[in-house]
């Protein structure tokens, strides 16, 4: 190289020229490396296939807290990071050749080399390096260290989740509030079925005073009610639940229904929660159709006629609840409800909404209401009956593009023909107790109760059938028996069996009979035994006994989102037993015309009581007290010869109400 310096004797350039077009273009060596190091970004370089160290600034080795990476493979100088896929990363970037960027990855580090791992949280950058021949020489790294804000965003959604849950809590403690206090099921009534609905307002989901109400009443008529409590939450909820004590004591007693409004109207006045609260009442005699009826400051009810006209009860009016003067009666008007019409009781948050006007409102209810009870496009699962159709359908379509209010609705649909009463007689042989069945299952089903209180009265009806025909006549000589049942204007319903033979006491010492009343009894409201019946009320003029059971029949109300009744009758099986090795399964009925058979399959399945045995009570639909007697035998036995008896039924279902109240056993 001659004195000015340019290049060696082969022509390329010395190595001082090369140094001077690098600080030309790069800077000084010196200053490169002062300023690789005081940058803050954490930043290192490796080389080779080990990707050993060859540059690390200052932040690099204070957040490690080492002072000596340069020159050591990386597994060797940050060893922690095996198994964070740190290493495979770096692997990849150098023999791809392409660059790998990662967000917030998640590190565990020995920050200091205390040999206490941390967790940490680095956004990072790896990009390949290249020599001279362009080949991929090493990866060069660089990151943020962003724990700390990661740590302050969970921090702050921690915060706002638990605000979340403590809001969805008060939520939930104010939505069950407003659950208790309305009617969780409705009366069975001979000439009407009702239905009703109630949603907790979607804009804040926090219930708020909407309630409804249906009061059977001592002249046989039904009062029924829709109001509205100014607010949300606990304090609304409370105070709805005070008016509607107090509205449904009055009508319940018997007072005039404008006496009732009064009283009502009086107390909302003393009380500044119940100020402006809205009401509807409409009190209907399911038996002449006779609708007495008035609105204060709630929508006019709908009535939705058999052949789908619609018409609303507009007549009757007066101003929210303590706000009128004092001593002013809401005025009432009347109508007639014909067979077959319905009428609809709904709050104002199923029909109000923004940039419409409430007639718009009205108008699209009225449509909604007339196509849900004529059954146009009655979509699956919807309710059997006019009055759950309307309920269900007006809430659920009124309610898809969004509400701000709470929603109730409460209908009744008047029968074209009252439930009549049912008269049955027939002999205690199997065949009449067979046919007596089919015609009592069908009743019930036109009278369609909830499905507990469906299940009691079977059962303790049939209870006091058996007790005719193993007590009330010789063994072998069938004697006449008698079912009457009616149901009340109140939805109370009466049974009575009667038959014609003589009372014989039950037997003290056969311990596993004599159960079948007493399940009755607990099963129903009231069940009373008469014996020596008077000779005109005697089947066939002999001695006889009467059993009357007396219960009050429900409907569920749905409330929240449930979506009504199956419209399908239920599934009831005949009775039958299917074995398995050690194993039957029972479905249908189990009483005295079935329990031969039932006893039967048991001996057999369990080598006449020896063997160990499961029976299946799943599809069971009534287990009365001679098929707990069979059940209790063979335990008995099988506990004799060291075996064991088990009982499956779900919990809830048909033969574990009855397993529970006789105390045998059952898993699910």
């Amino acid at each position: 190289m001659d004195q000015h310096g340019g290049t060696d004797a082969a022509g390329a350039p010395d190595g001082g020229h090369l140094e001077a077009q690098l600080d030309r273009r790069v800077g000084a060596a010196a200053v490169v490396r002062d300023a690789f190091d005081q940058l803050p970004l954490i930043l290192a370089v490796y080389a080779g296939p080990e990707h050993c160290v060859v540059a690390a600034n200052a932040a690099m080795r204070s957040f490690f807290g080492r002072d000596e990476l340069v020159g050591l493979p990386i597994r060797e100088a940050l060893p922690e990071l095996a198994g964070q896929h740190i290493f495979e990363l770096l692997d990849e970037v150098a023999a791809t050749g392409r660059s790998r960027v990662a967000r917030e990855w998640r590190l565990q580090v020995d920050l200091g080399g205390t040999g206490q791992l941390q967790e940490v949280y680095l956004d990072f950058h790896m990009a390949p390096t290249t020599g001279a021949d362009g080949a991929v020489s090493g990866v060069a790294t660089y990151a943020y260290d962003v724990t700390e804000s990661v740590r302050a965003r969970q921090a702050a959604q921690e915060q706002a989740a638990d605000a979340e849950r403590r809001a969805r809590d008060a939520r939930d403690v104010v939505t069950a509030l407003q659950e208790a206090l309305l009617p969780t099921d409705l009366p069975v009534l001979p000439g009407a079925r009702l239905a009703a609905r109630y949603l907790v307002a979607e804009r804040d989901q926090v219930a708020g005073g909407d309630w409804f109400d249906a009061v059977p009443r001592p002249d046989g008529s039904i009062a029924l009610v829709v109001g509205d409590v100014v607010g949300h939450g606990v304090a609304a909820s409370a105070a709805m639940g005070q008016l509607r004590a107090v509205l449904a004591d009055a009508l319940v007693t018997g007072a005039d229904p404008a006496v009732a409004l009064a009283r009502a109207d009086a107390f909302a006045a003393r009380h500044r929660r119940l100020r402006a609260t809205t009401v509807a009442l409409v009190v209907l005699d399911p038996a002449t159709g006779a609708l007495t009826y008035a609105c204060c400051g709630q929508p006019p009810p709908v009535v939705v006629g058999a052949d789908g006209a619609t018409r609303f009860l507009t007549e009757g009016g007066g101003d929210p609840l303590g706000t009128g003067l004092p001593g002013r009666t809401p005025a009432m008007s009347t109508d007639v409800l014909q067979p077959g019409e319905l009428v609809l009781l709904y709050s104002d948050g199923l029909v109000e909404r923004p940039h419409r006007s409430l007639i718009d409102g009205m108008t699209e209810l009225a449509k909604v209401a007339a196509d849900a009870a004529n059954g146009a496009a009655v979509p699956l699962g919807a309710g059997a009956t006019p009055a759950e159709r309307v309920c269900q359908l007006t809430v659920e379509l009124l309610t898809r593009t969004g509400y701000d209010d709470d929603v109730s609705t409460l209908a009744a649909y008047r029968l074209p023909e009252p439930v009549p009463a049912l008269s049955v007689s027939t002999t205690t042989d199997r065949e009449g107790i067979r046919g007596l069945r089919r015609s009592v299952d069908a009743w019930l089903d036109g009278v369609d109760p909830a499905a507990e209180d469906r299940d009691a009265v079977e059962l303790a009806l049939w209870e006091a059938v058996a007790n005719a025909v193993d007590h009330a006549y010789p063994a072998g000589r069938p004697g006449p028996v008698r079912v009457d049942a009616t149901l009340q204007t109140d939805g109370l319903l009466e049974c009575r069996v009667t038959d014609g033979g003589t009372w014989r006491d039950p037997d003290r010492g056969a311990t596993h009979r004599g159960r079948g009343l007493l399940m009755a009894q607990r099963l129903t409201d009231s069940l009373h035994v008469e014996r020596g019946l008077p000779h005109a009320e005697q089947p066939d003029g002999g001695g006889g006994t009467v059993v009357t059971l007396r219960h009050r029949l429900h409907r569920p109300a749905m409330l929240g989102s449930d979506t009504g009744s199956d419209a399908r009758p239920p599934v009831r099986p005949p009775f039958s037993v299917e074995t398995d090795p050690g194993r039957l399964r029972v479905a249908g009925p189990v009483d005295v015309t079935s329990v031969d058979v039932l006893a039967r399959q048991l001996a057999a399945a369990s080598r006449g009581g020896v063997l160990s045995l499961t029976v299946d009570l799943s599809a069971v639909t009534l287990l009365a007290s001679a098929g707990v007697q069979a059940l209790h035998l063979m335990r008995d036995q099988l506990a004799h010869h060291g075996s064991r008896l088990t009982l499956v039924a779900p919990a809830g279902s048909t033969a574990r109400s009855v397993l529970d109240l006789v105390q045998l056993p059952a898993v699910d």
